[in-house]
């Protein structure tokens, strides 16, 4: 085998003997083959294009020819497929994503979504822009037309347009009776700033522009609401009247003499009811119905006898109190006056106030300079000053009192009464804490010459001067002065006095004090919770107040955070009363103000005995209460006394 030189041996390769390929023809059907990617040969005229292309022949080599006339094989043609290991080029190779196919044309969707938006924005801001400031077109209160106005018009237009409406009297009617309660003088009015704050001012919503464009919409009135003037309004305008208040069976004294009381069943309306109800017809022009709910007494008039059989036992003879050293005799007059009954399960249980008589029983049992004393106020130059308490001996108040029941029901006529040393009960820091520093409220009243009227009311004086109300409770005249009627403290006939439908007994000049502790409470700023007008005027002209045992009564309530100390004056022919604490209020009385209300009837009468007497207009007495806090007004209340004519008598 030579190493050099071509071959001599035939040739092995089975396409060498093959001719020489014709030339290709034109492509079918490009013009030319410029077009045609490398190493793709165009295919001939009517040959199958699935065809396989032709092998060319080889060429004879020729060993007097140069070599670079001989082309070199293709690079990668082989004979036969034969597996070869895949060349891994260095650059990555680059694929061009595939373009998406054409989806769905949405376009006129989208141009119609757009041009329903802007009408519907354009249906709400072009009118919202219009309404924005004002109160849209349609909006009323009670059927008055509010729509266009500002906050400040739409107020003014309310007061004027429902001033009568809102000071329609309220029917209340209970059974066959009717009232008529005046809603300013309850605490009920139309606040008509609150009621347009309840409208849209400012720029409109969608909503409110929709109710606007549909025929507007009722906005519901604001109703401010005193609920202290409300619930005083319903005690003494409508309960006073509607309510029977019955009564439970019981004994008392008067004087010496035990009087039977025989049960009745009582009529009572559900005042929180009631003033919710007032409210809900203000301005609706509803009547509030009333249904009192019946009340059976607990004390059966068969435990009336067995009490009042008690109690004639129990004040036939005086009570003697010792302790051991010394004894104070008690008349029955003095054992009538502290005692009473409490029903309790259907019994009347008696009991002796032993607190209330004890400091009469220290003085007289107790040397002054071994007893005790309690911390207390009194008034000296013209200033309220500390009475100092001290420990001392005292009596044991509790065991006396279980002590004399005790003894009266086992029909013995003497108790032992126990003394024993301790601290005072109410002591200097606790008085010194109620902030009685200041005069707040006084008021002066003169009276007549009748000696038992003068001695009645000094008497009542003495019981009311140094009496402290602490922070929310409440003062009751029938309370601190007891019954009248047989009091050794007080004097004159009693007479039986109808005042507000209710029904008691009292002294001259009781109803003179009360009158003129009304109306210090009044200059005090405090809460009235009760005062009974009486049947007639009297004079001078002002605010008066009736009172009896055991109603009608005189209460106030002290609403402060302060102790409140009462004092009394009472010399030859007037009486003030004071009250002192810490001054909250800058305190404003206008009135009163009398005016006449109807002409009184006249009534026809003949016969001997026929007196002609003159009639009486109705009158009406008014006084307004203003309460100042630093200038701001906290309270504005309206008080009045009604007066019904009185028929004159004319004879023929």
């Amino acid at each position: 085998m030579r190493n050099t030189g071509p071959p001599t041996e035939p040739s092995t390769d089975q396409f060498a003997a093959l001719p020489d390929p014709k030339p290709p023809d034109k492509h079918p059907v490009r013009p030319g083959d410029a077009s045609l990617p490398r190493g793709v040969a165009p295919i001939d005229a009517g040959q199958p294009i699935d065809a396989a292309p032709p092998v060319p022949a080889p060429t004879p080599a020729r060993e007097d020819a140069e070599r670079p006339a001989v082309p070199p094989p293709a690079d990668g043609i082989e004979p036969w497929p034969v597996a070869r290991e895949e060349k891994k080029s260095a650059e990555p190779r680059i694929t061009p994503a595939p373009r998406p196919a054409p989806g769905p044309r949405r376009r006129p969707l989208r141009a119609w979504l757009i041009g329903i938006a802007t009408v519907f924005a354009l249906a709400y801001l072009v009118p919202a822009v219009l309404m924005a400031g004002r109160i849209p077109p349609g909006f009323r209160v009670l059927d008055v037309d509010l729509g266009g106005l500002s906050a400040a018009a739409a107020a003014d237009r309310i007061r004027e347009r429902l001033y009568a409406k809102a000071r329609e009297p309220i029917i209340v009617e209970e059974g066959g009776r009717r009232l008529l309660v005046k809603p300013q003088e309850a605490g009920i009015d139309l606040d008509a700033e609150a009621t347009v704050a309840r409208a849209p001012t400012g720029f409109p919503s969608p909503a409110e522009v929709w109710a606007a464009l549909t025929g507007g919409r009722d906005i519901e009135p604001a109703i401010s609401v005193d609920r202290s003037r409300l619930a005083l309004t319903v005690e003494l305008k409508v309960a006073a009247v509607l309510e029977d208040p019955g009564q439970e069976g019981g004994v008392v004294f008067r004087g010496v003499t035990p009087v039977p009381i025989y049960p009745r069943e009582s009529e009572r309306i559900d005042r929180e009811r009631v003033a919710a109800d007032l409210v809900a017809a203000y301005l609706r022009g509803r009547v509030v119905v009333v249904r009192p709910r019946r009340t059976e007494p607990q004390v059966s008039r068969a435990e009336v006898r067995r009490a009042l059989a008690w109690a004639q036992r129990a004040v036939a003879a005086p009570l003697t109190l010792t302790d051991g050293r010394g004894s104070v005799t008690l008349p029955p007059a003095e054992l009538a006056r502290h005692l009473r009954f409490t029903p309790d399960r259907g019994v009347l249980r008696p009991v002796f106030d032993a607190a209330a008589a004890a400091p009469d029983l220290e003085r007289r049992l107790i040397p002054s300079a071994e007893a005790g004393r309690d911390a207390s106020l009194t008034v000296r130059d013209g200033r309220p000053v500390l009475v100092r308490g001290r420990p001392g001996k005292r009596i044991d108040t509790g065991r006396l009192a279980a002590d004399v029941v005790r003894a009266l029901d086992r029909g013995e006529r003497t108790v032992r009464v126990l003394i024993a040393a301790g601290p005072p009960r109410v002591t200097d820091q606790e008085v010194l804490r109620l902030g009685v520093k200041e005069e707040i409220g006084r008021f002066t009243l003169a009276y007549g010459p009748d000696p038992a009227e003068a001695a009645n009311i000094r008497a009542a004086a003495r019981r009311v001067s140094g009496v402290l109300v602490r922070p929310g409770e409440t003062f009751s005249l029938n309370t601190v002065l007891g019954r009248r009627d047989g009091d050794p403290g007080f004097t004159g006939p009693a007479s039986t006095t109808v005042a507000g439908g209710r029904t008691g007994s009292d002294v001259p000049g009781v109803s003179r004090f009360a009158t003129a502790m009304l109306n210090a409470a009044l200059r005090a700023g405090l809460q009235i919770a009760e005062y009974t007008t009486p049947e007639a005027p009297g004079s001078p002209l002002m605010l008066e107040a009736a009172v009896a045992y055991p109603a009608p009564d005189l209460r106030w309530r002290n609403d402060s955070p302060y102790g409140v100390l009462v004092w009394a004056d009472a010399g030859p022919r007037s009486l003030r009363i004071t009250l002192w604490s810490t001054k909250r209020y800058d305190v404003r009385i206008e009135g009163p103000v009398r005016s006449v209300t109807g002409a009184p009837p006249t009534v026809e009468r003949s016969g001997r005995r026929c007196t002609p007497t003159p009639g009486r207009p109705g009158v009406t007495v008014t006084v307004t209460r203003i309460l100042r806090d630093g200038g701001t007004v906290a309270e504005r209340r309206v008080f009045r006394a009604v007066y019904p004519p009185k028929a004159g008598v004319t004879c023929r």
